[in-house]
């Protein structure tokens, strides 16, 4: 019987908590593209359940602080050329701004 180790027992989740996914794949595939889809989810649940569009924050912000994390870690631990880490850091530094604005002003 083969022992697993500890990085094969995480799941992608937790992988991508730590930072142990690629950077594209943290970035596109989950701030991005998972992100697209619970958004979409979400908006649909609070439609449905007829609650105010204020009330998505509640649900977005815990995923977006998560996404937040996952990204940085993963940018921190990229081996390709530094322009991509950094990049990636300030689109979430944008997204941060945007997003506490959209809070703010109710847009």
């Amino acid at each position: 019987m083969v022992k697993k180790t500890k990085s094969q027992k995480e799941n992608f989740f937790v992988r991508f908590w730590n930072g142990k996914l690629s950077l594209p794949m943290s970035y596109w595939g989950v701030g991005v593209g998972l992100g697209i889809v619970f958004g979409f989810i979400i908006g649909i649940f609070i439609g449905i359940l007829g609650m105010s569009e204020d009330a998505m924050w509640g649900f977005l912000i815990p995923f977006q602080i998560y996404t937040v994390v996952g990204v940085w870690r993963s940018s921190n631990n990229y081996k390709g050329p530094k322009f991509w880490a950094i990049l990636a850091k300030v689109m979430i530094v944008i997204g941060i701004i945007s997003n506490f604005g959209q809070m703010i002003t109710g847009v």
